[in-house]
């Protein structure tokens, strides 16, 4: 199938418990439009010869990075990601006020399920990827600008992401559907978007 399109990124607090084996997602969001998902992953290969030749052969996940570039990050969406603070400012003598988003040296980013949904057609047909990274942790992003000249170009900067398993081995779940409805609804019952309900 051709894929023709990203839409639906979408995020939940990933919270583990090592000694039970078992997780919660908080309560998911939508992170923003979707431009850019780009993945690359780490895989282990160890064959082993014998008879002079390759007898068996183990491929194993490690970890992999993950680049997603949106319209457009929120300060909400960055706080969360990043465990940046979001304070309010007073900024004049007549109480006009900013949020400013903080960060330090002692910001801890946390770990989230990441999700989105990848159109494809095959044979005139339309069906619906919905992809979800079980355990992904976000580092600030590195950024450019440059001043307008004659043409507009747009600038969206990206957000770096790694990926890990999840206490329970599981690094990576999809599924594909028929209408994007339903490719929308496994994604909010994972990360518990609207009347979603929680997974361990």
């Amino acid at each position: 199938m051709a894929q023709i399109g990203l839409r639906y990124p979408v995020y939940a607090l990933l919270t583990e418990d090592e000694a039970y084996g078992t997780y919660t997602y908080g309560t998911g969001k939508v992170a923003a439009k979707a431009i850019k998902v780009e993945m690359s992953l780490n895989i282990a290969d160890a064959p082993l010869y014998a008879d002079d030749g390759i007898a068996e052969r183990v491929r194993e996940f490690i970890d992999g990075t993950l680049n997603f570039t949106p319209d457009d990050l929120s300060d909400e969406v960055k706080s969360d990601w990043l465990g940046s603070e979001i304070e309010e400012e007073t900024i004049d003598d007549v109480g006009t006020k900013v949020s400013v988003l903080k960060s330090t040296t002692q910001d801890m980013p946390g770990y989230f399920g990441f999700g989105f949904i990848v159109p494809k057609v095959k044979d005139n047909v339309r069906k619906y990827r919905a992809i979800l990274f079980a355990k992904v942790q976000f580092a600030e992003p590195n950024e450019s600008a440059q001043s307008k000249g004659e043409s507009i170009s747009w600038q969206t900067p990206g957000i770096e992401g790694k990926i890990m398993r999840r206490v329970d081995e599981v690094w990576k779940e999809e599924i594909t559907a028929d209408t994007l409805a339903k490719a929308k609804a496994w994604l909010n019952k994972r990360l518990n978007i609207g009347a979603g309900s929680g997974a361990s």
